[in-house]
């Protein structure tokens, strides 16, 4: 495997743990038991899937398990999927200000969200260019 294979895959799997963290966040501000089952469900994955992503976000230290086999973010998994979804919402919301339909834009917003360097994403939100707040 070449470099540029290497750093697709990295991504890829950056990616896939920021959708999973941003599923955990969304779940976890609706009711506090979530199980992978429940991630699964609300994903529209399978449960093998999830448990395989989840245990190794464990091994990350991104995601516990309780004994009752709930699933908690670690300080660094929060940190993680809040900025995640900070990222998503302000690209969607700005295309839906721009006059893109609302399901492209919440498609094009995660995709934006996941592209985009965190320092980028500062210097693009706190320049004026289009401020967080206005939208």
């Amino acid at each position: 495997m070449n470099d540029i294979q290497k750093n697709r895959m990295k991504q890829i799997r950056r990616e896939s743990r920021e959708n999973y963290l941003e599923a955990l966040l969304i779940l976890q501000r609706k009711r506090e038991e979530i199980r992978s089952s429940d991630l699964a469900s609300f994903m529209g994955f399978s449960r093998a899937s999830v448990s395989q992503a989840i245990l190794a976000m464990e091994r990350d230290g991104i995601v516990s398990i309780d004994e009752k086999y709930c699933l908690h973010m670690t300080d660094a998994g929060r940190n993680i999927a809040e900025k995640t979804q900070r990222k998503h919402s302000f690209f969607e919301k700005n295309l839906l200000k721009a006059g893109v339909d609302p399901v492209t834009a919440q498609e094009e917003g995660s995709r934006l969200g996941h592209a985009i360097s965190d320092d980028s994403f500062e210097k693009i939100a706190g320049s004026g260019m289009c401020k967080e707040e206005e939208i």
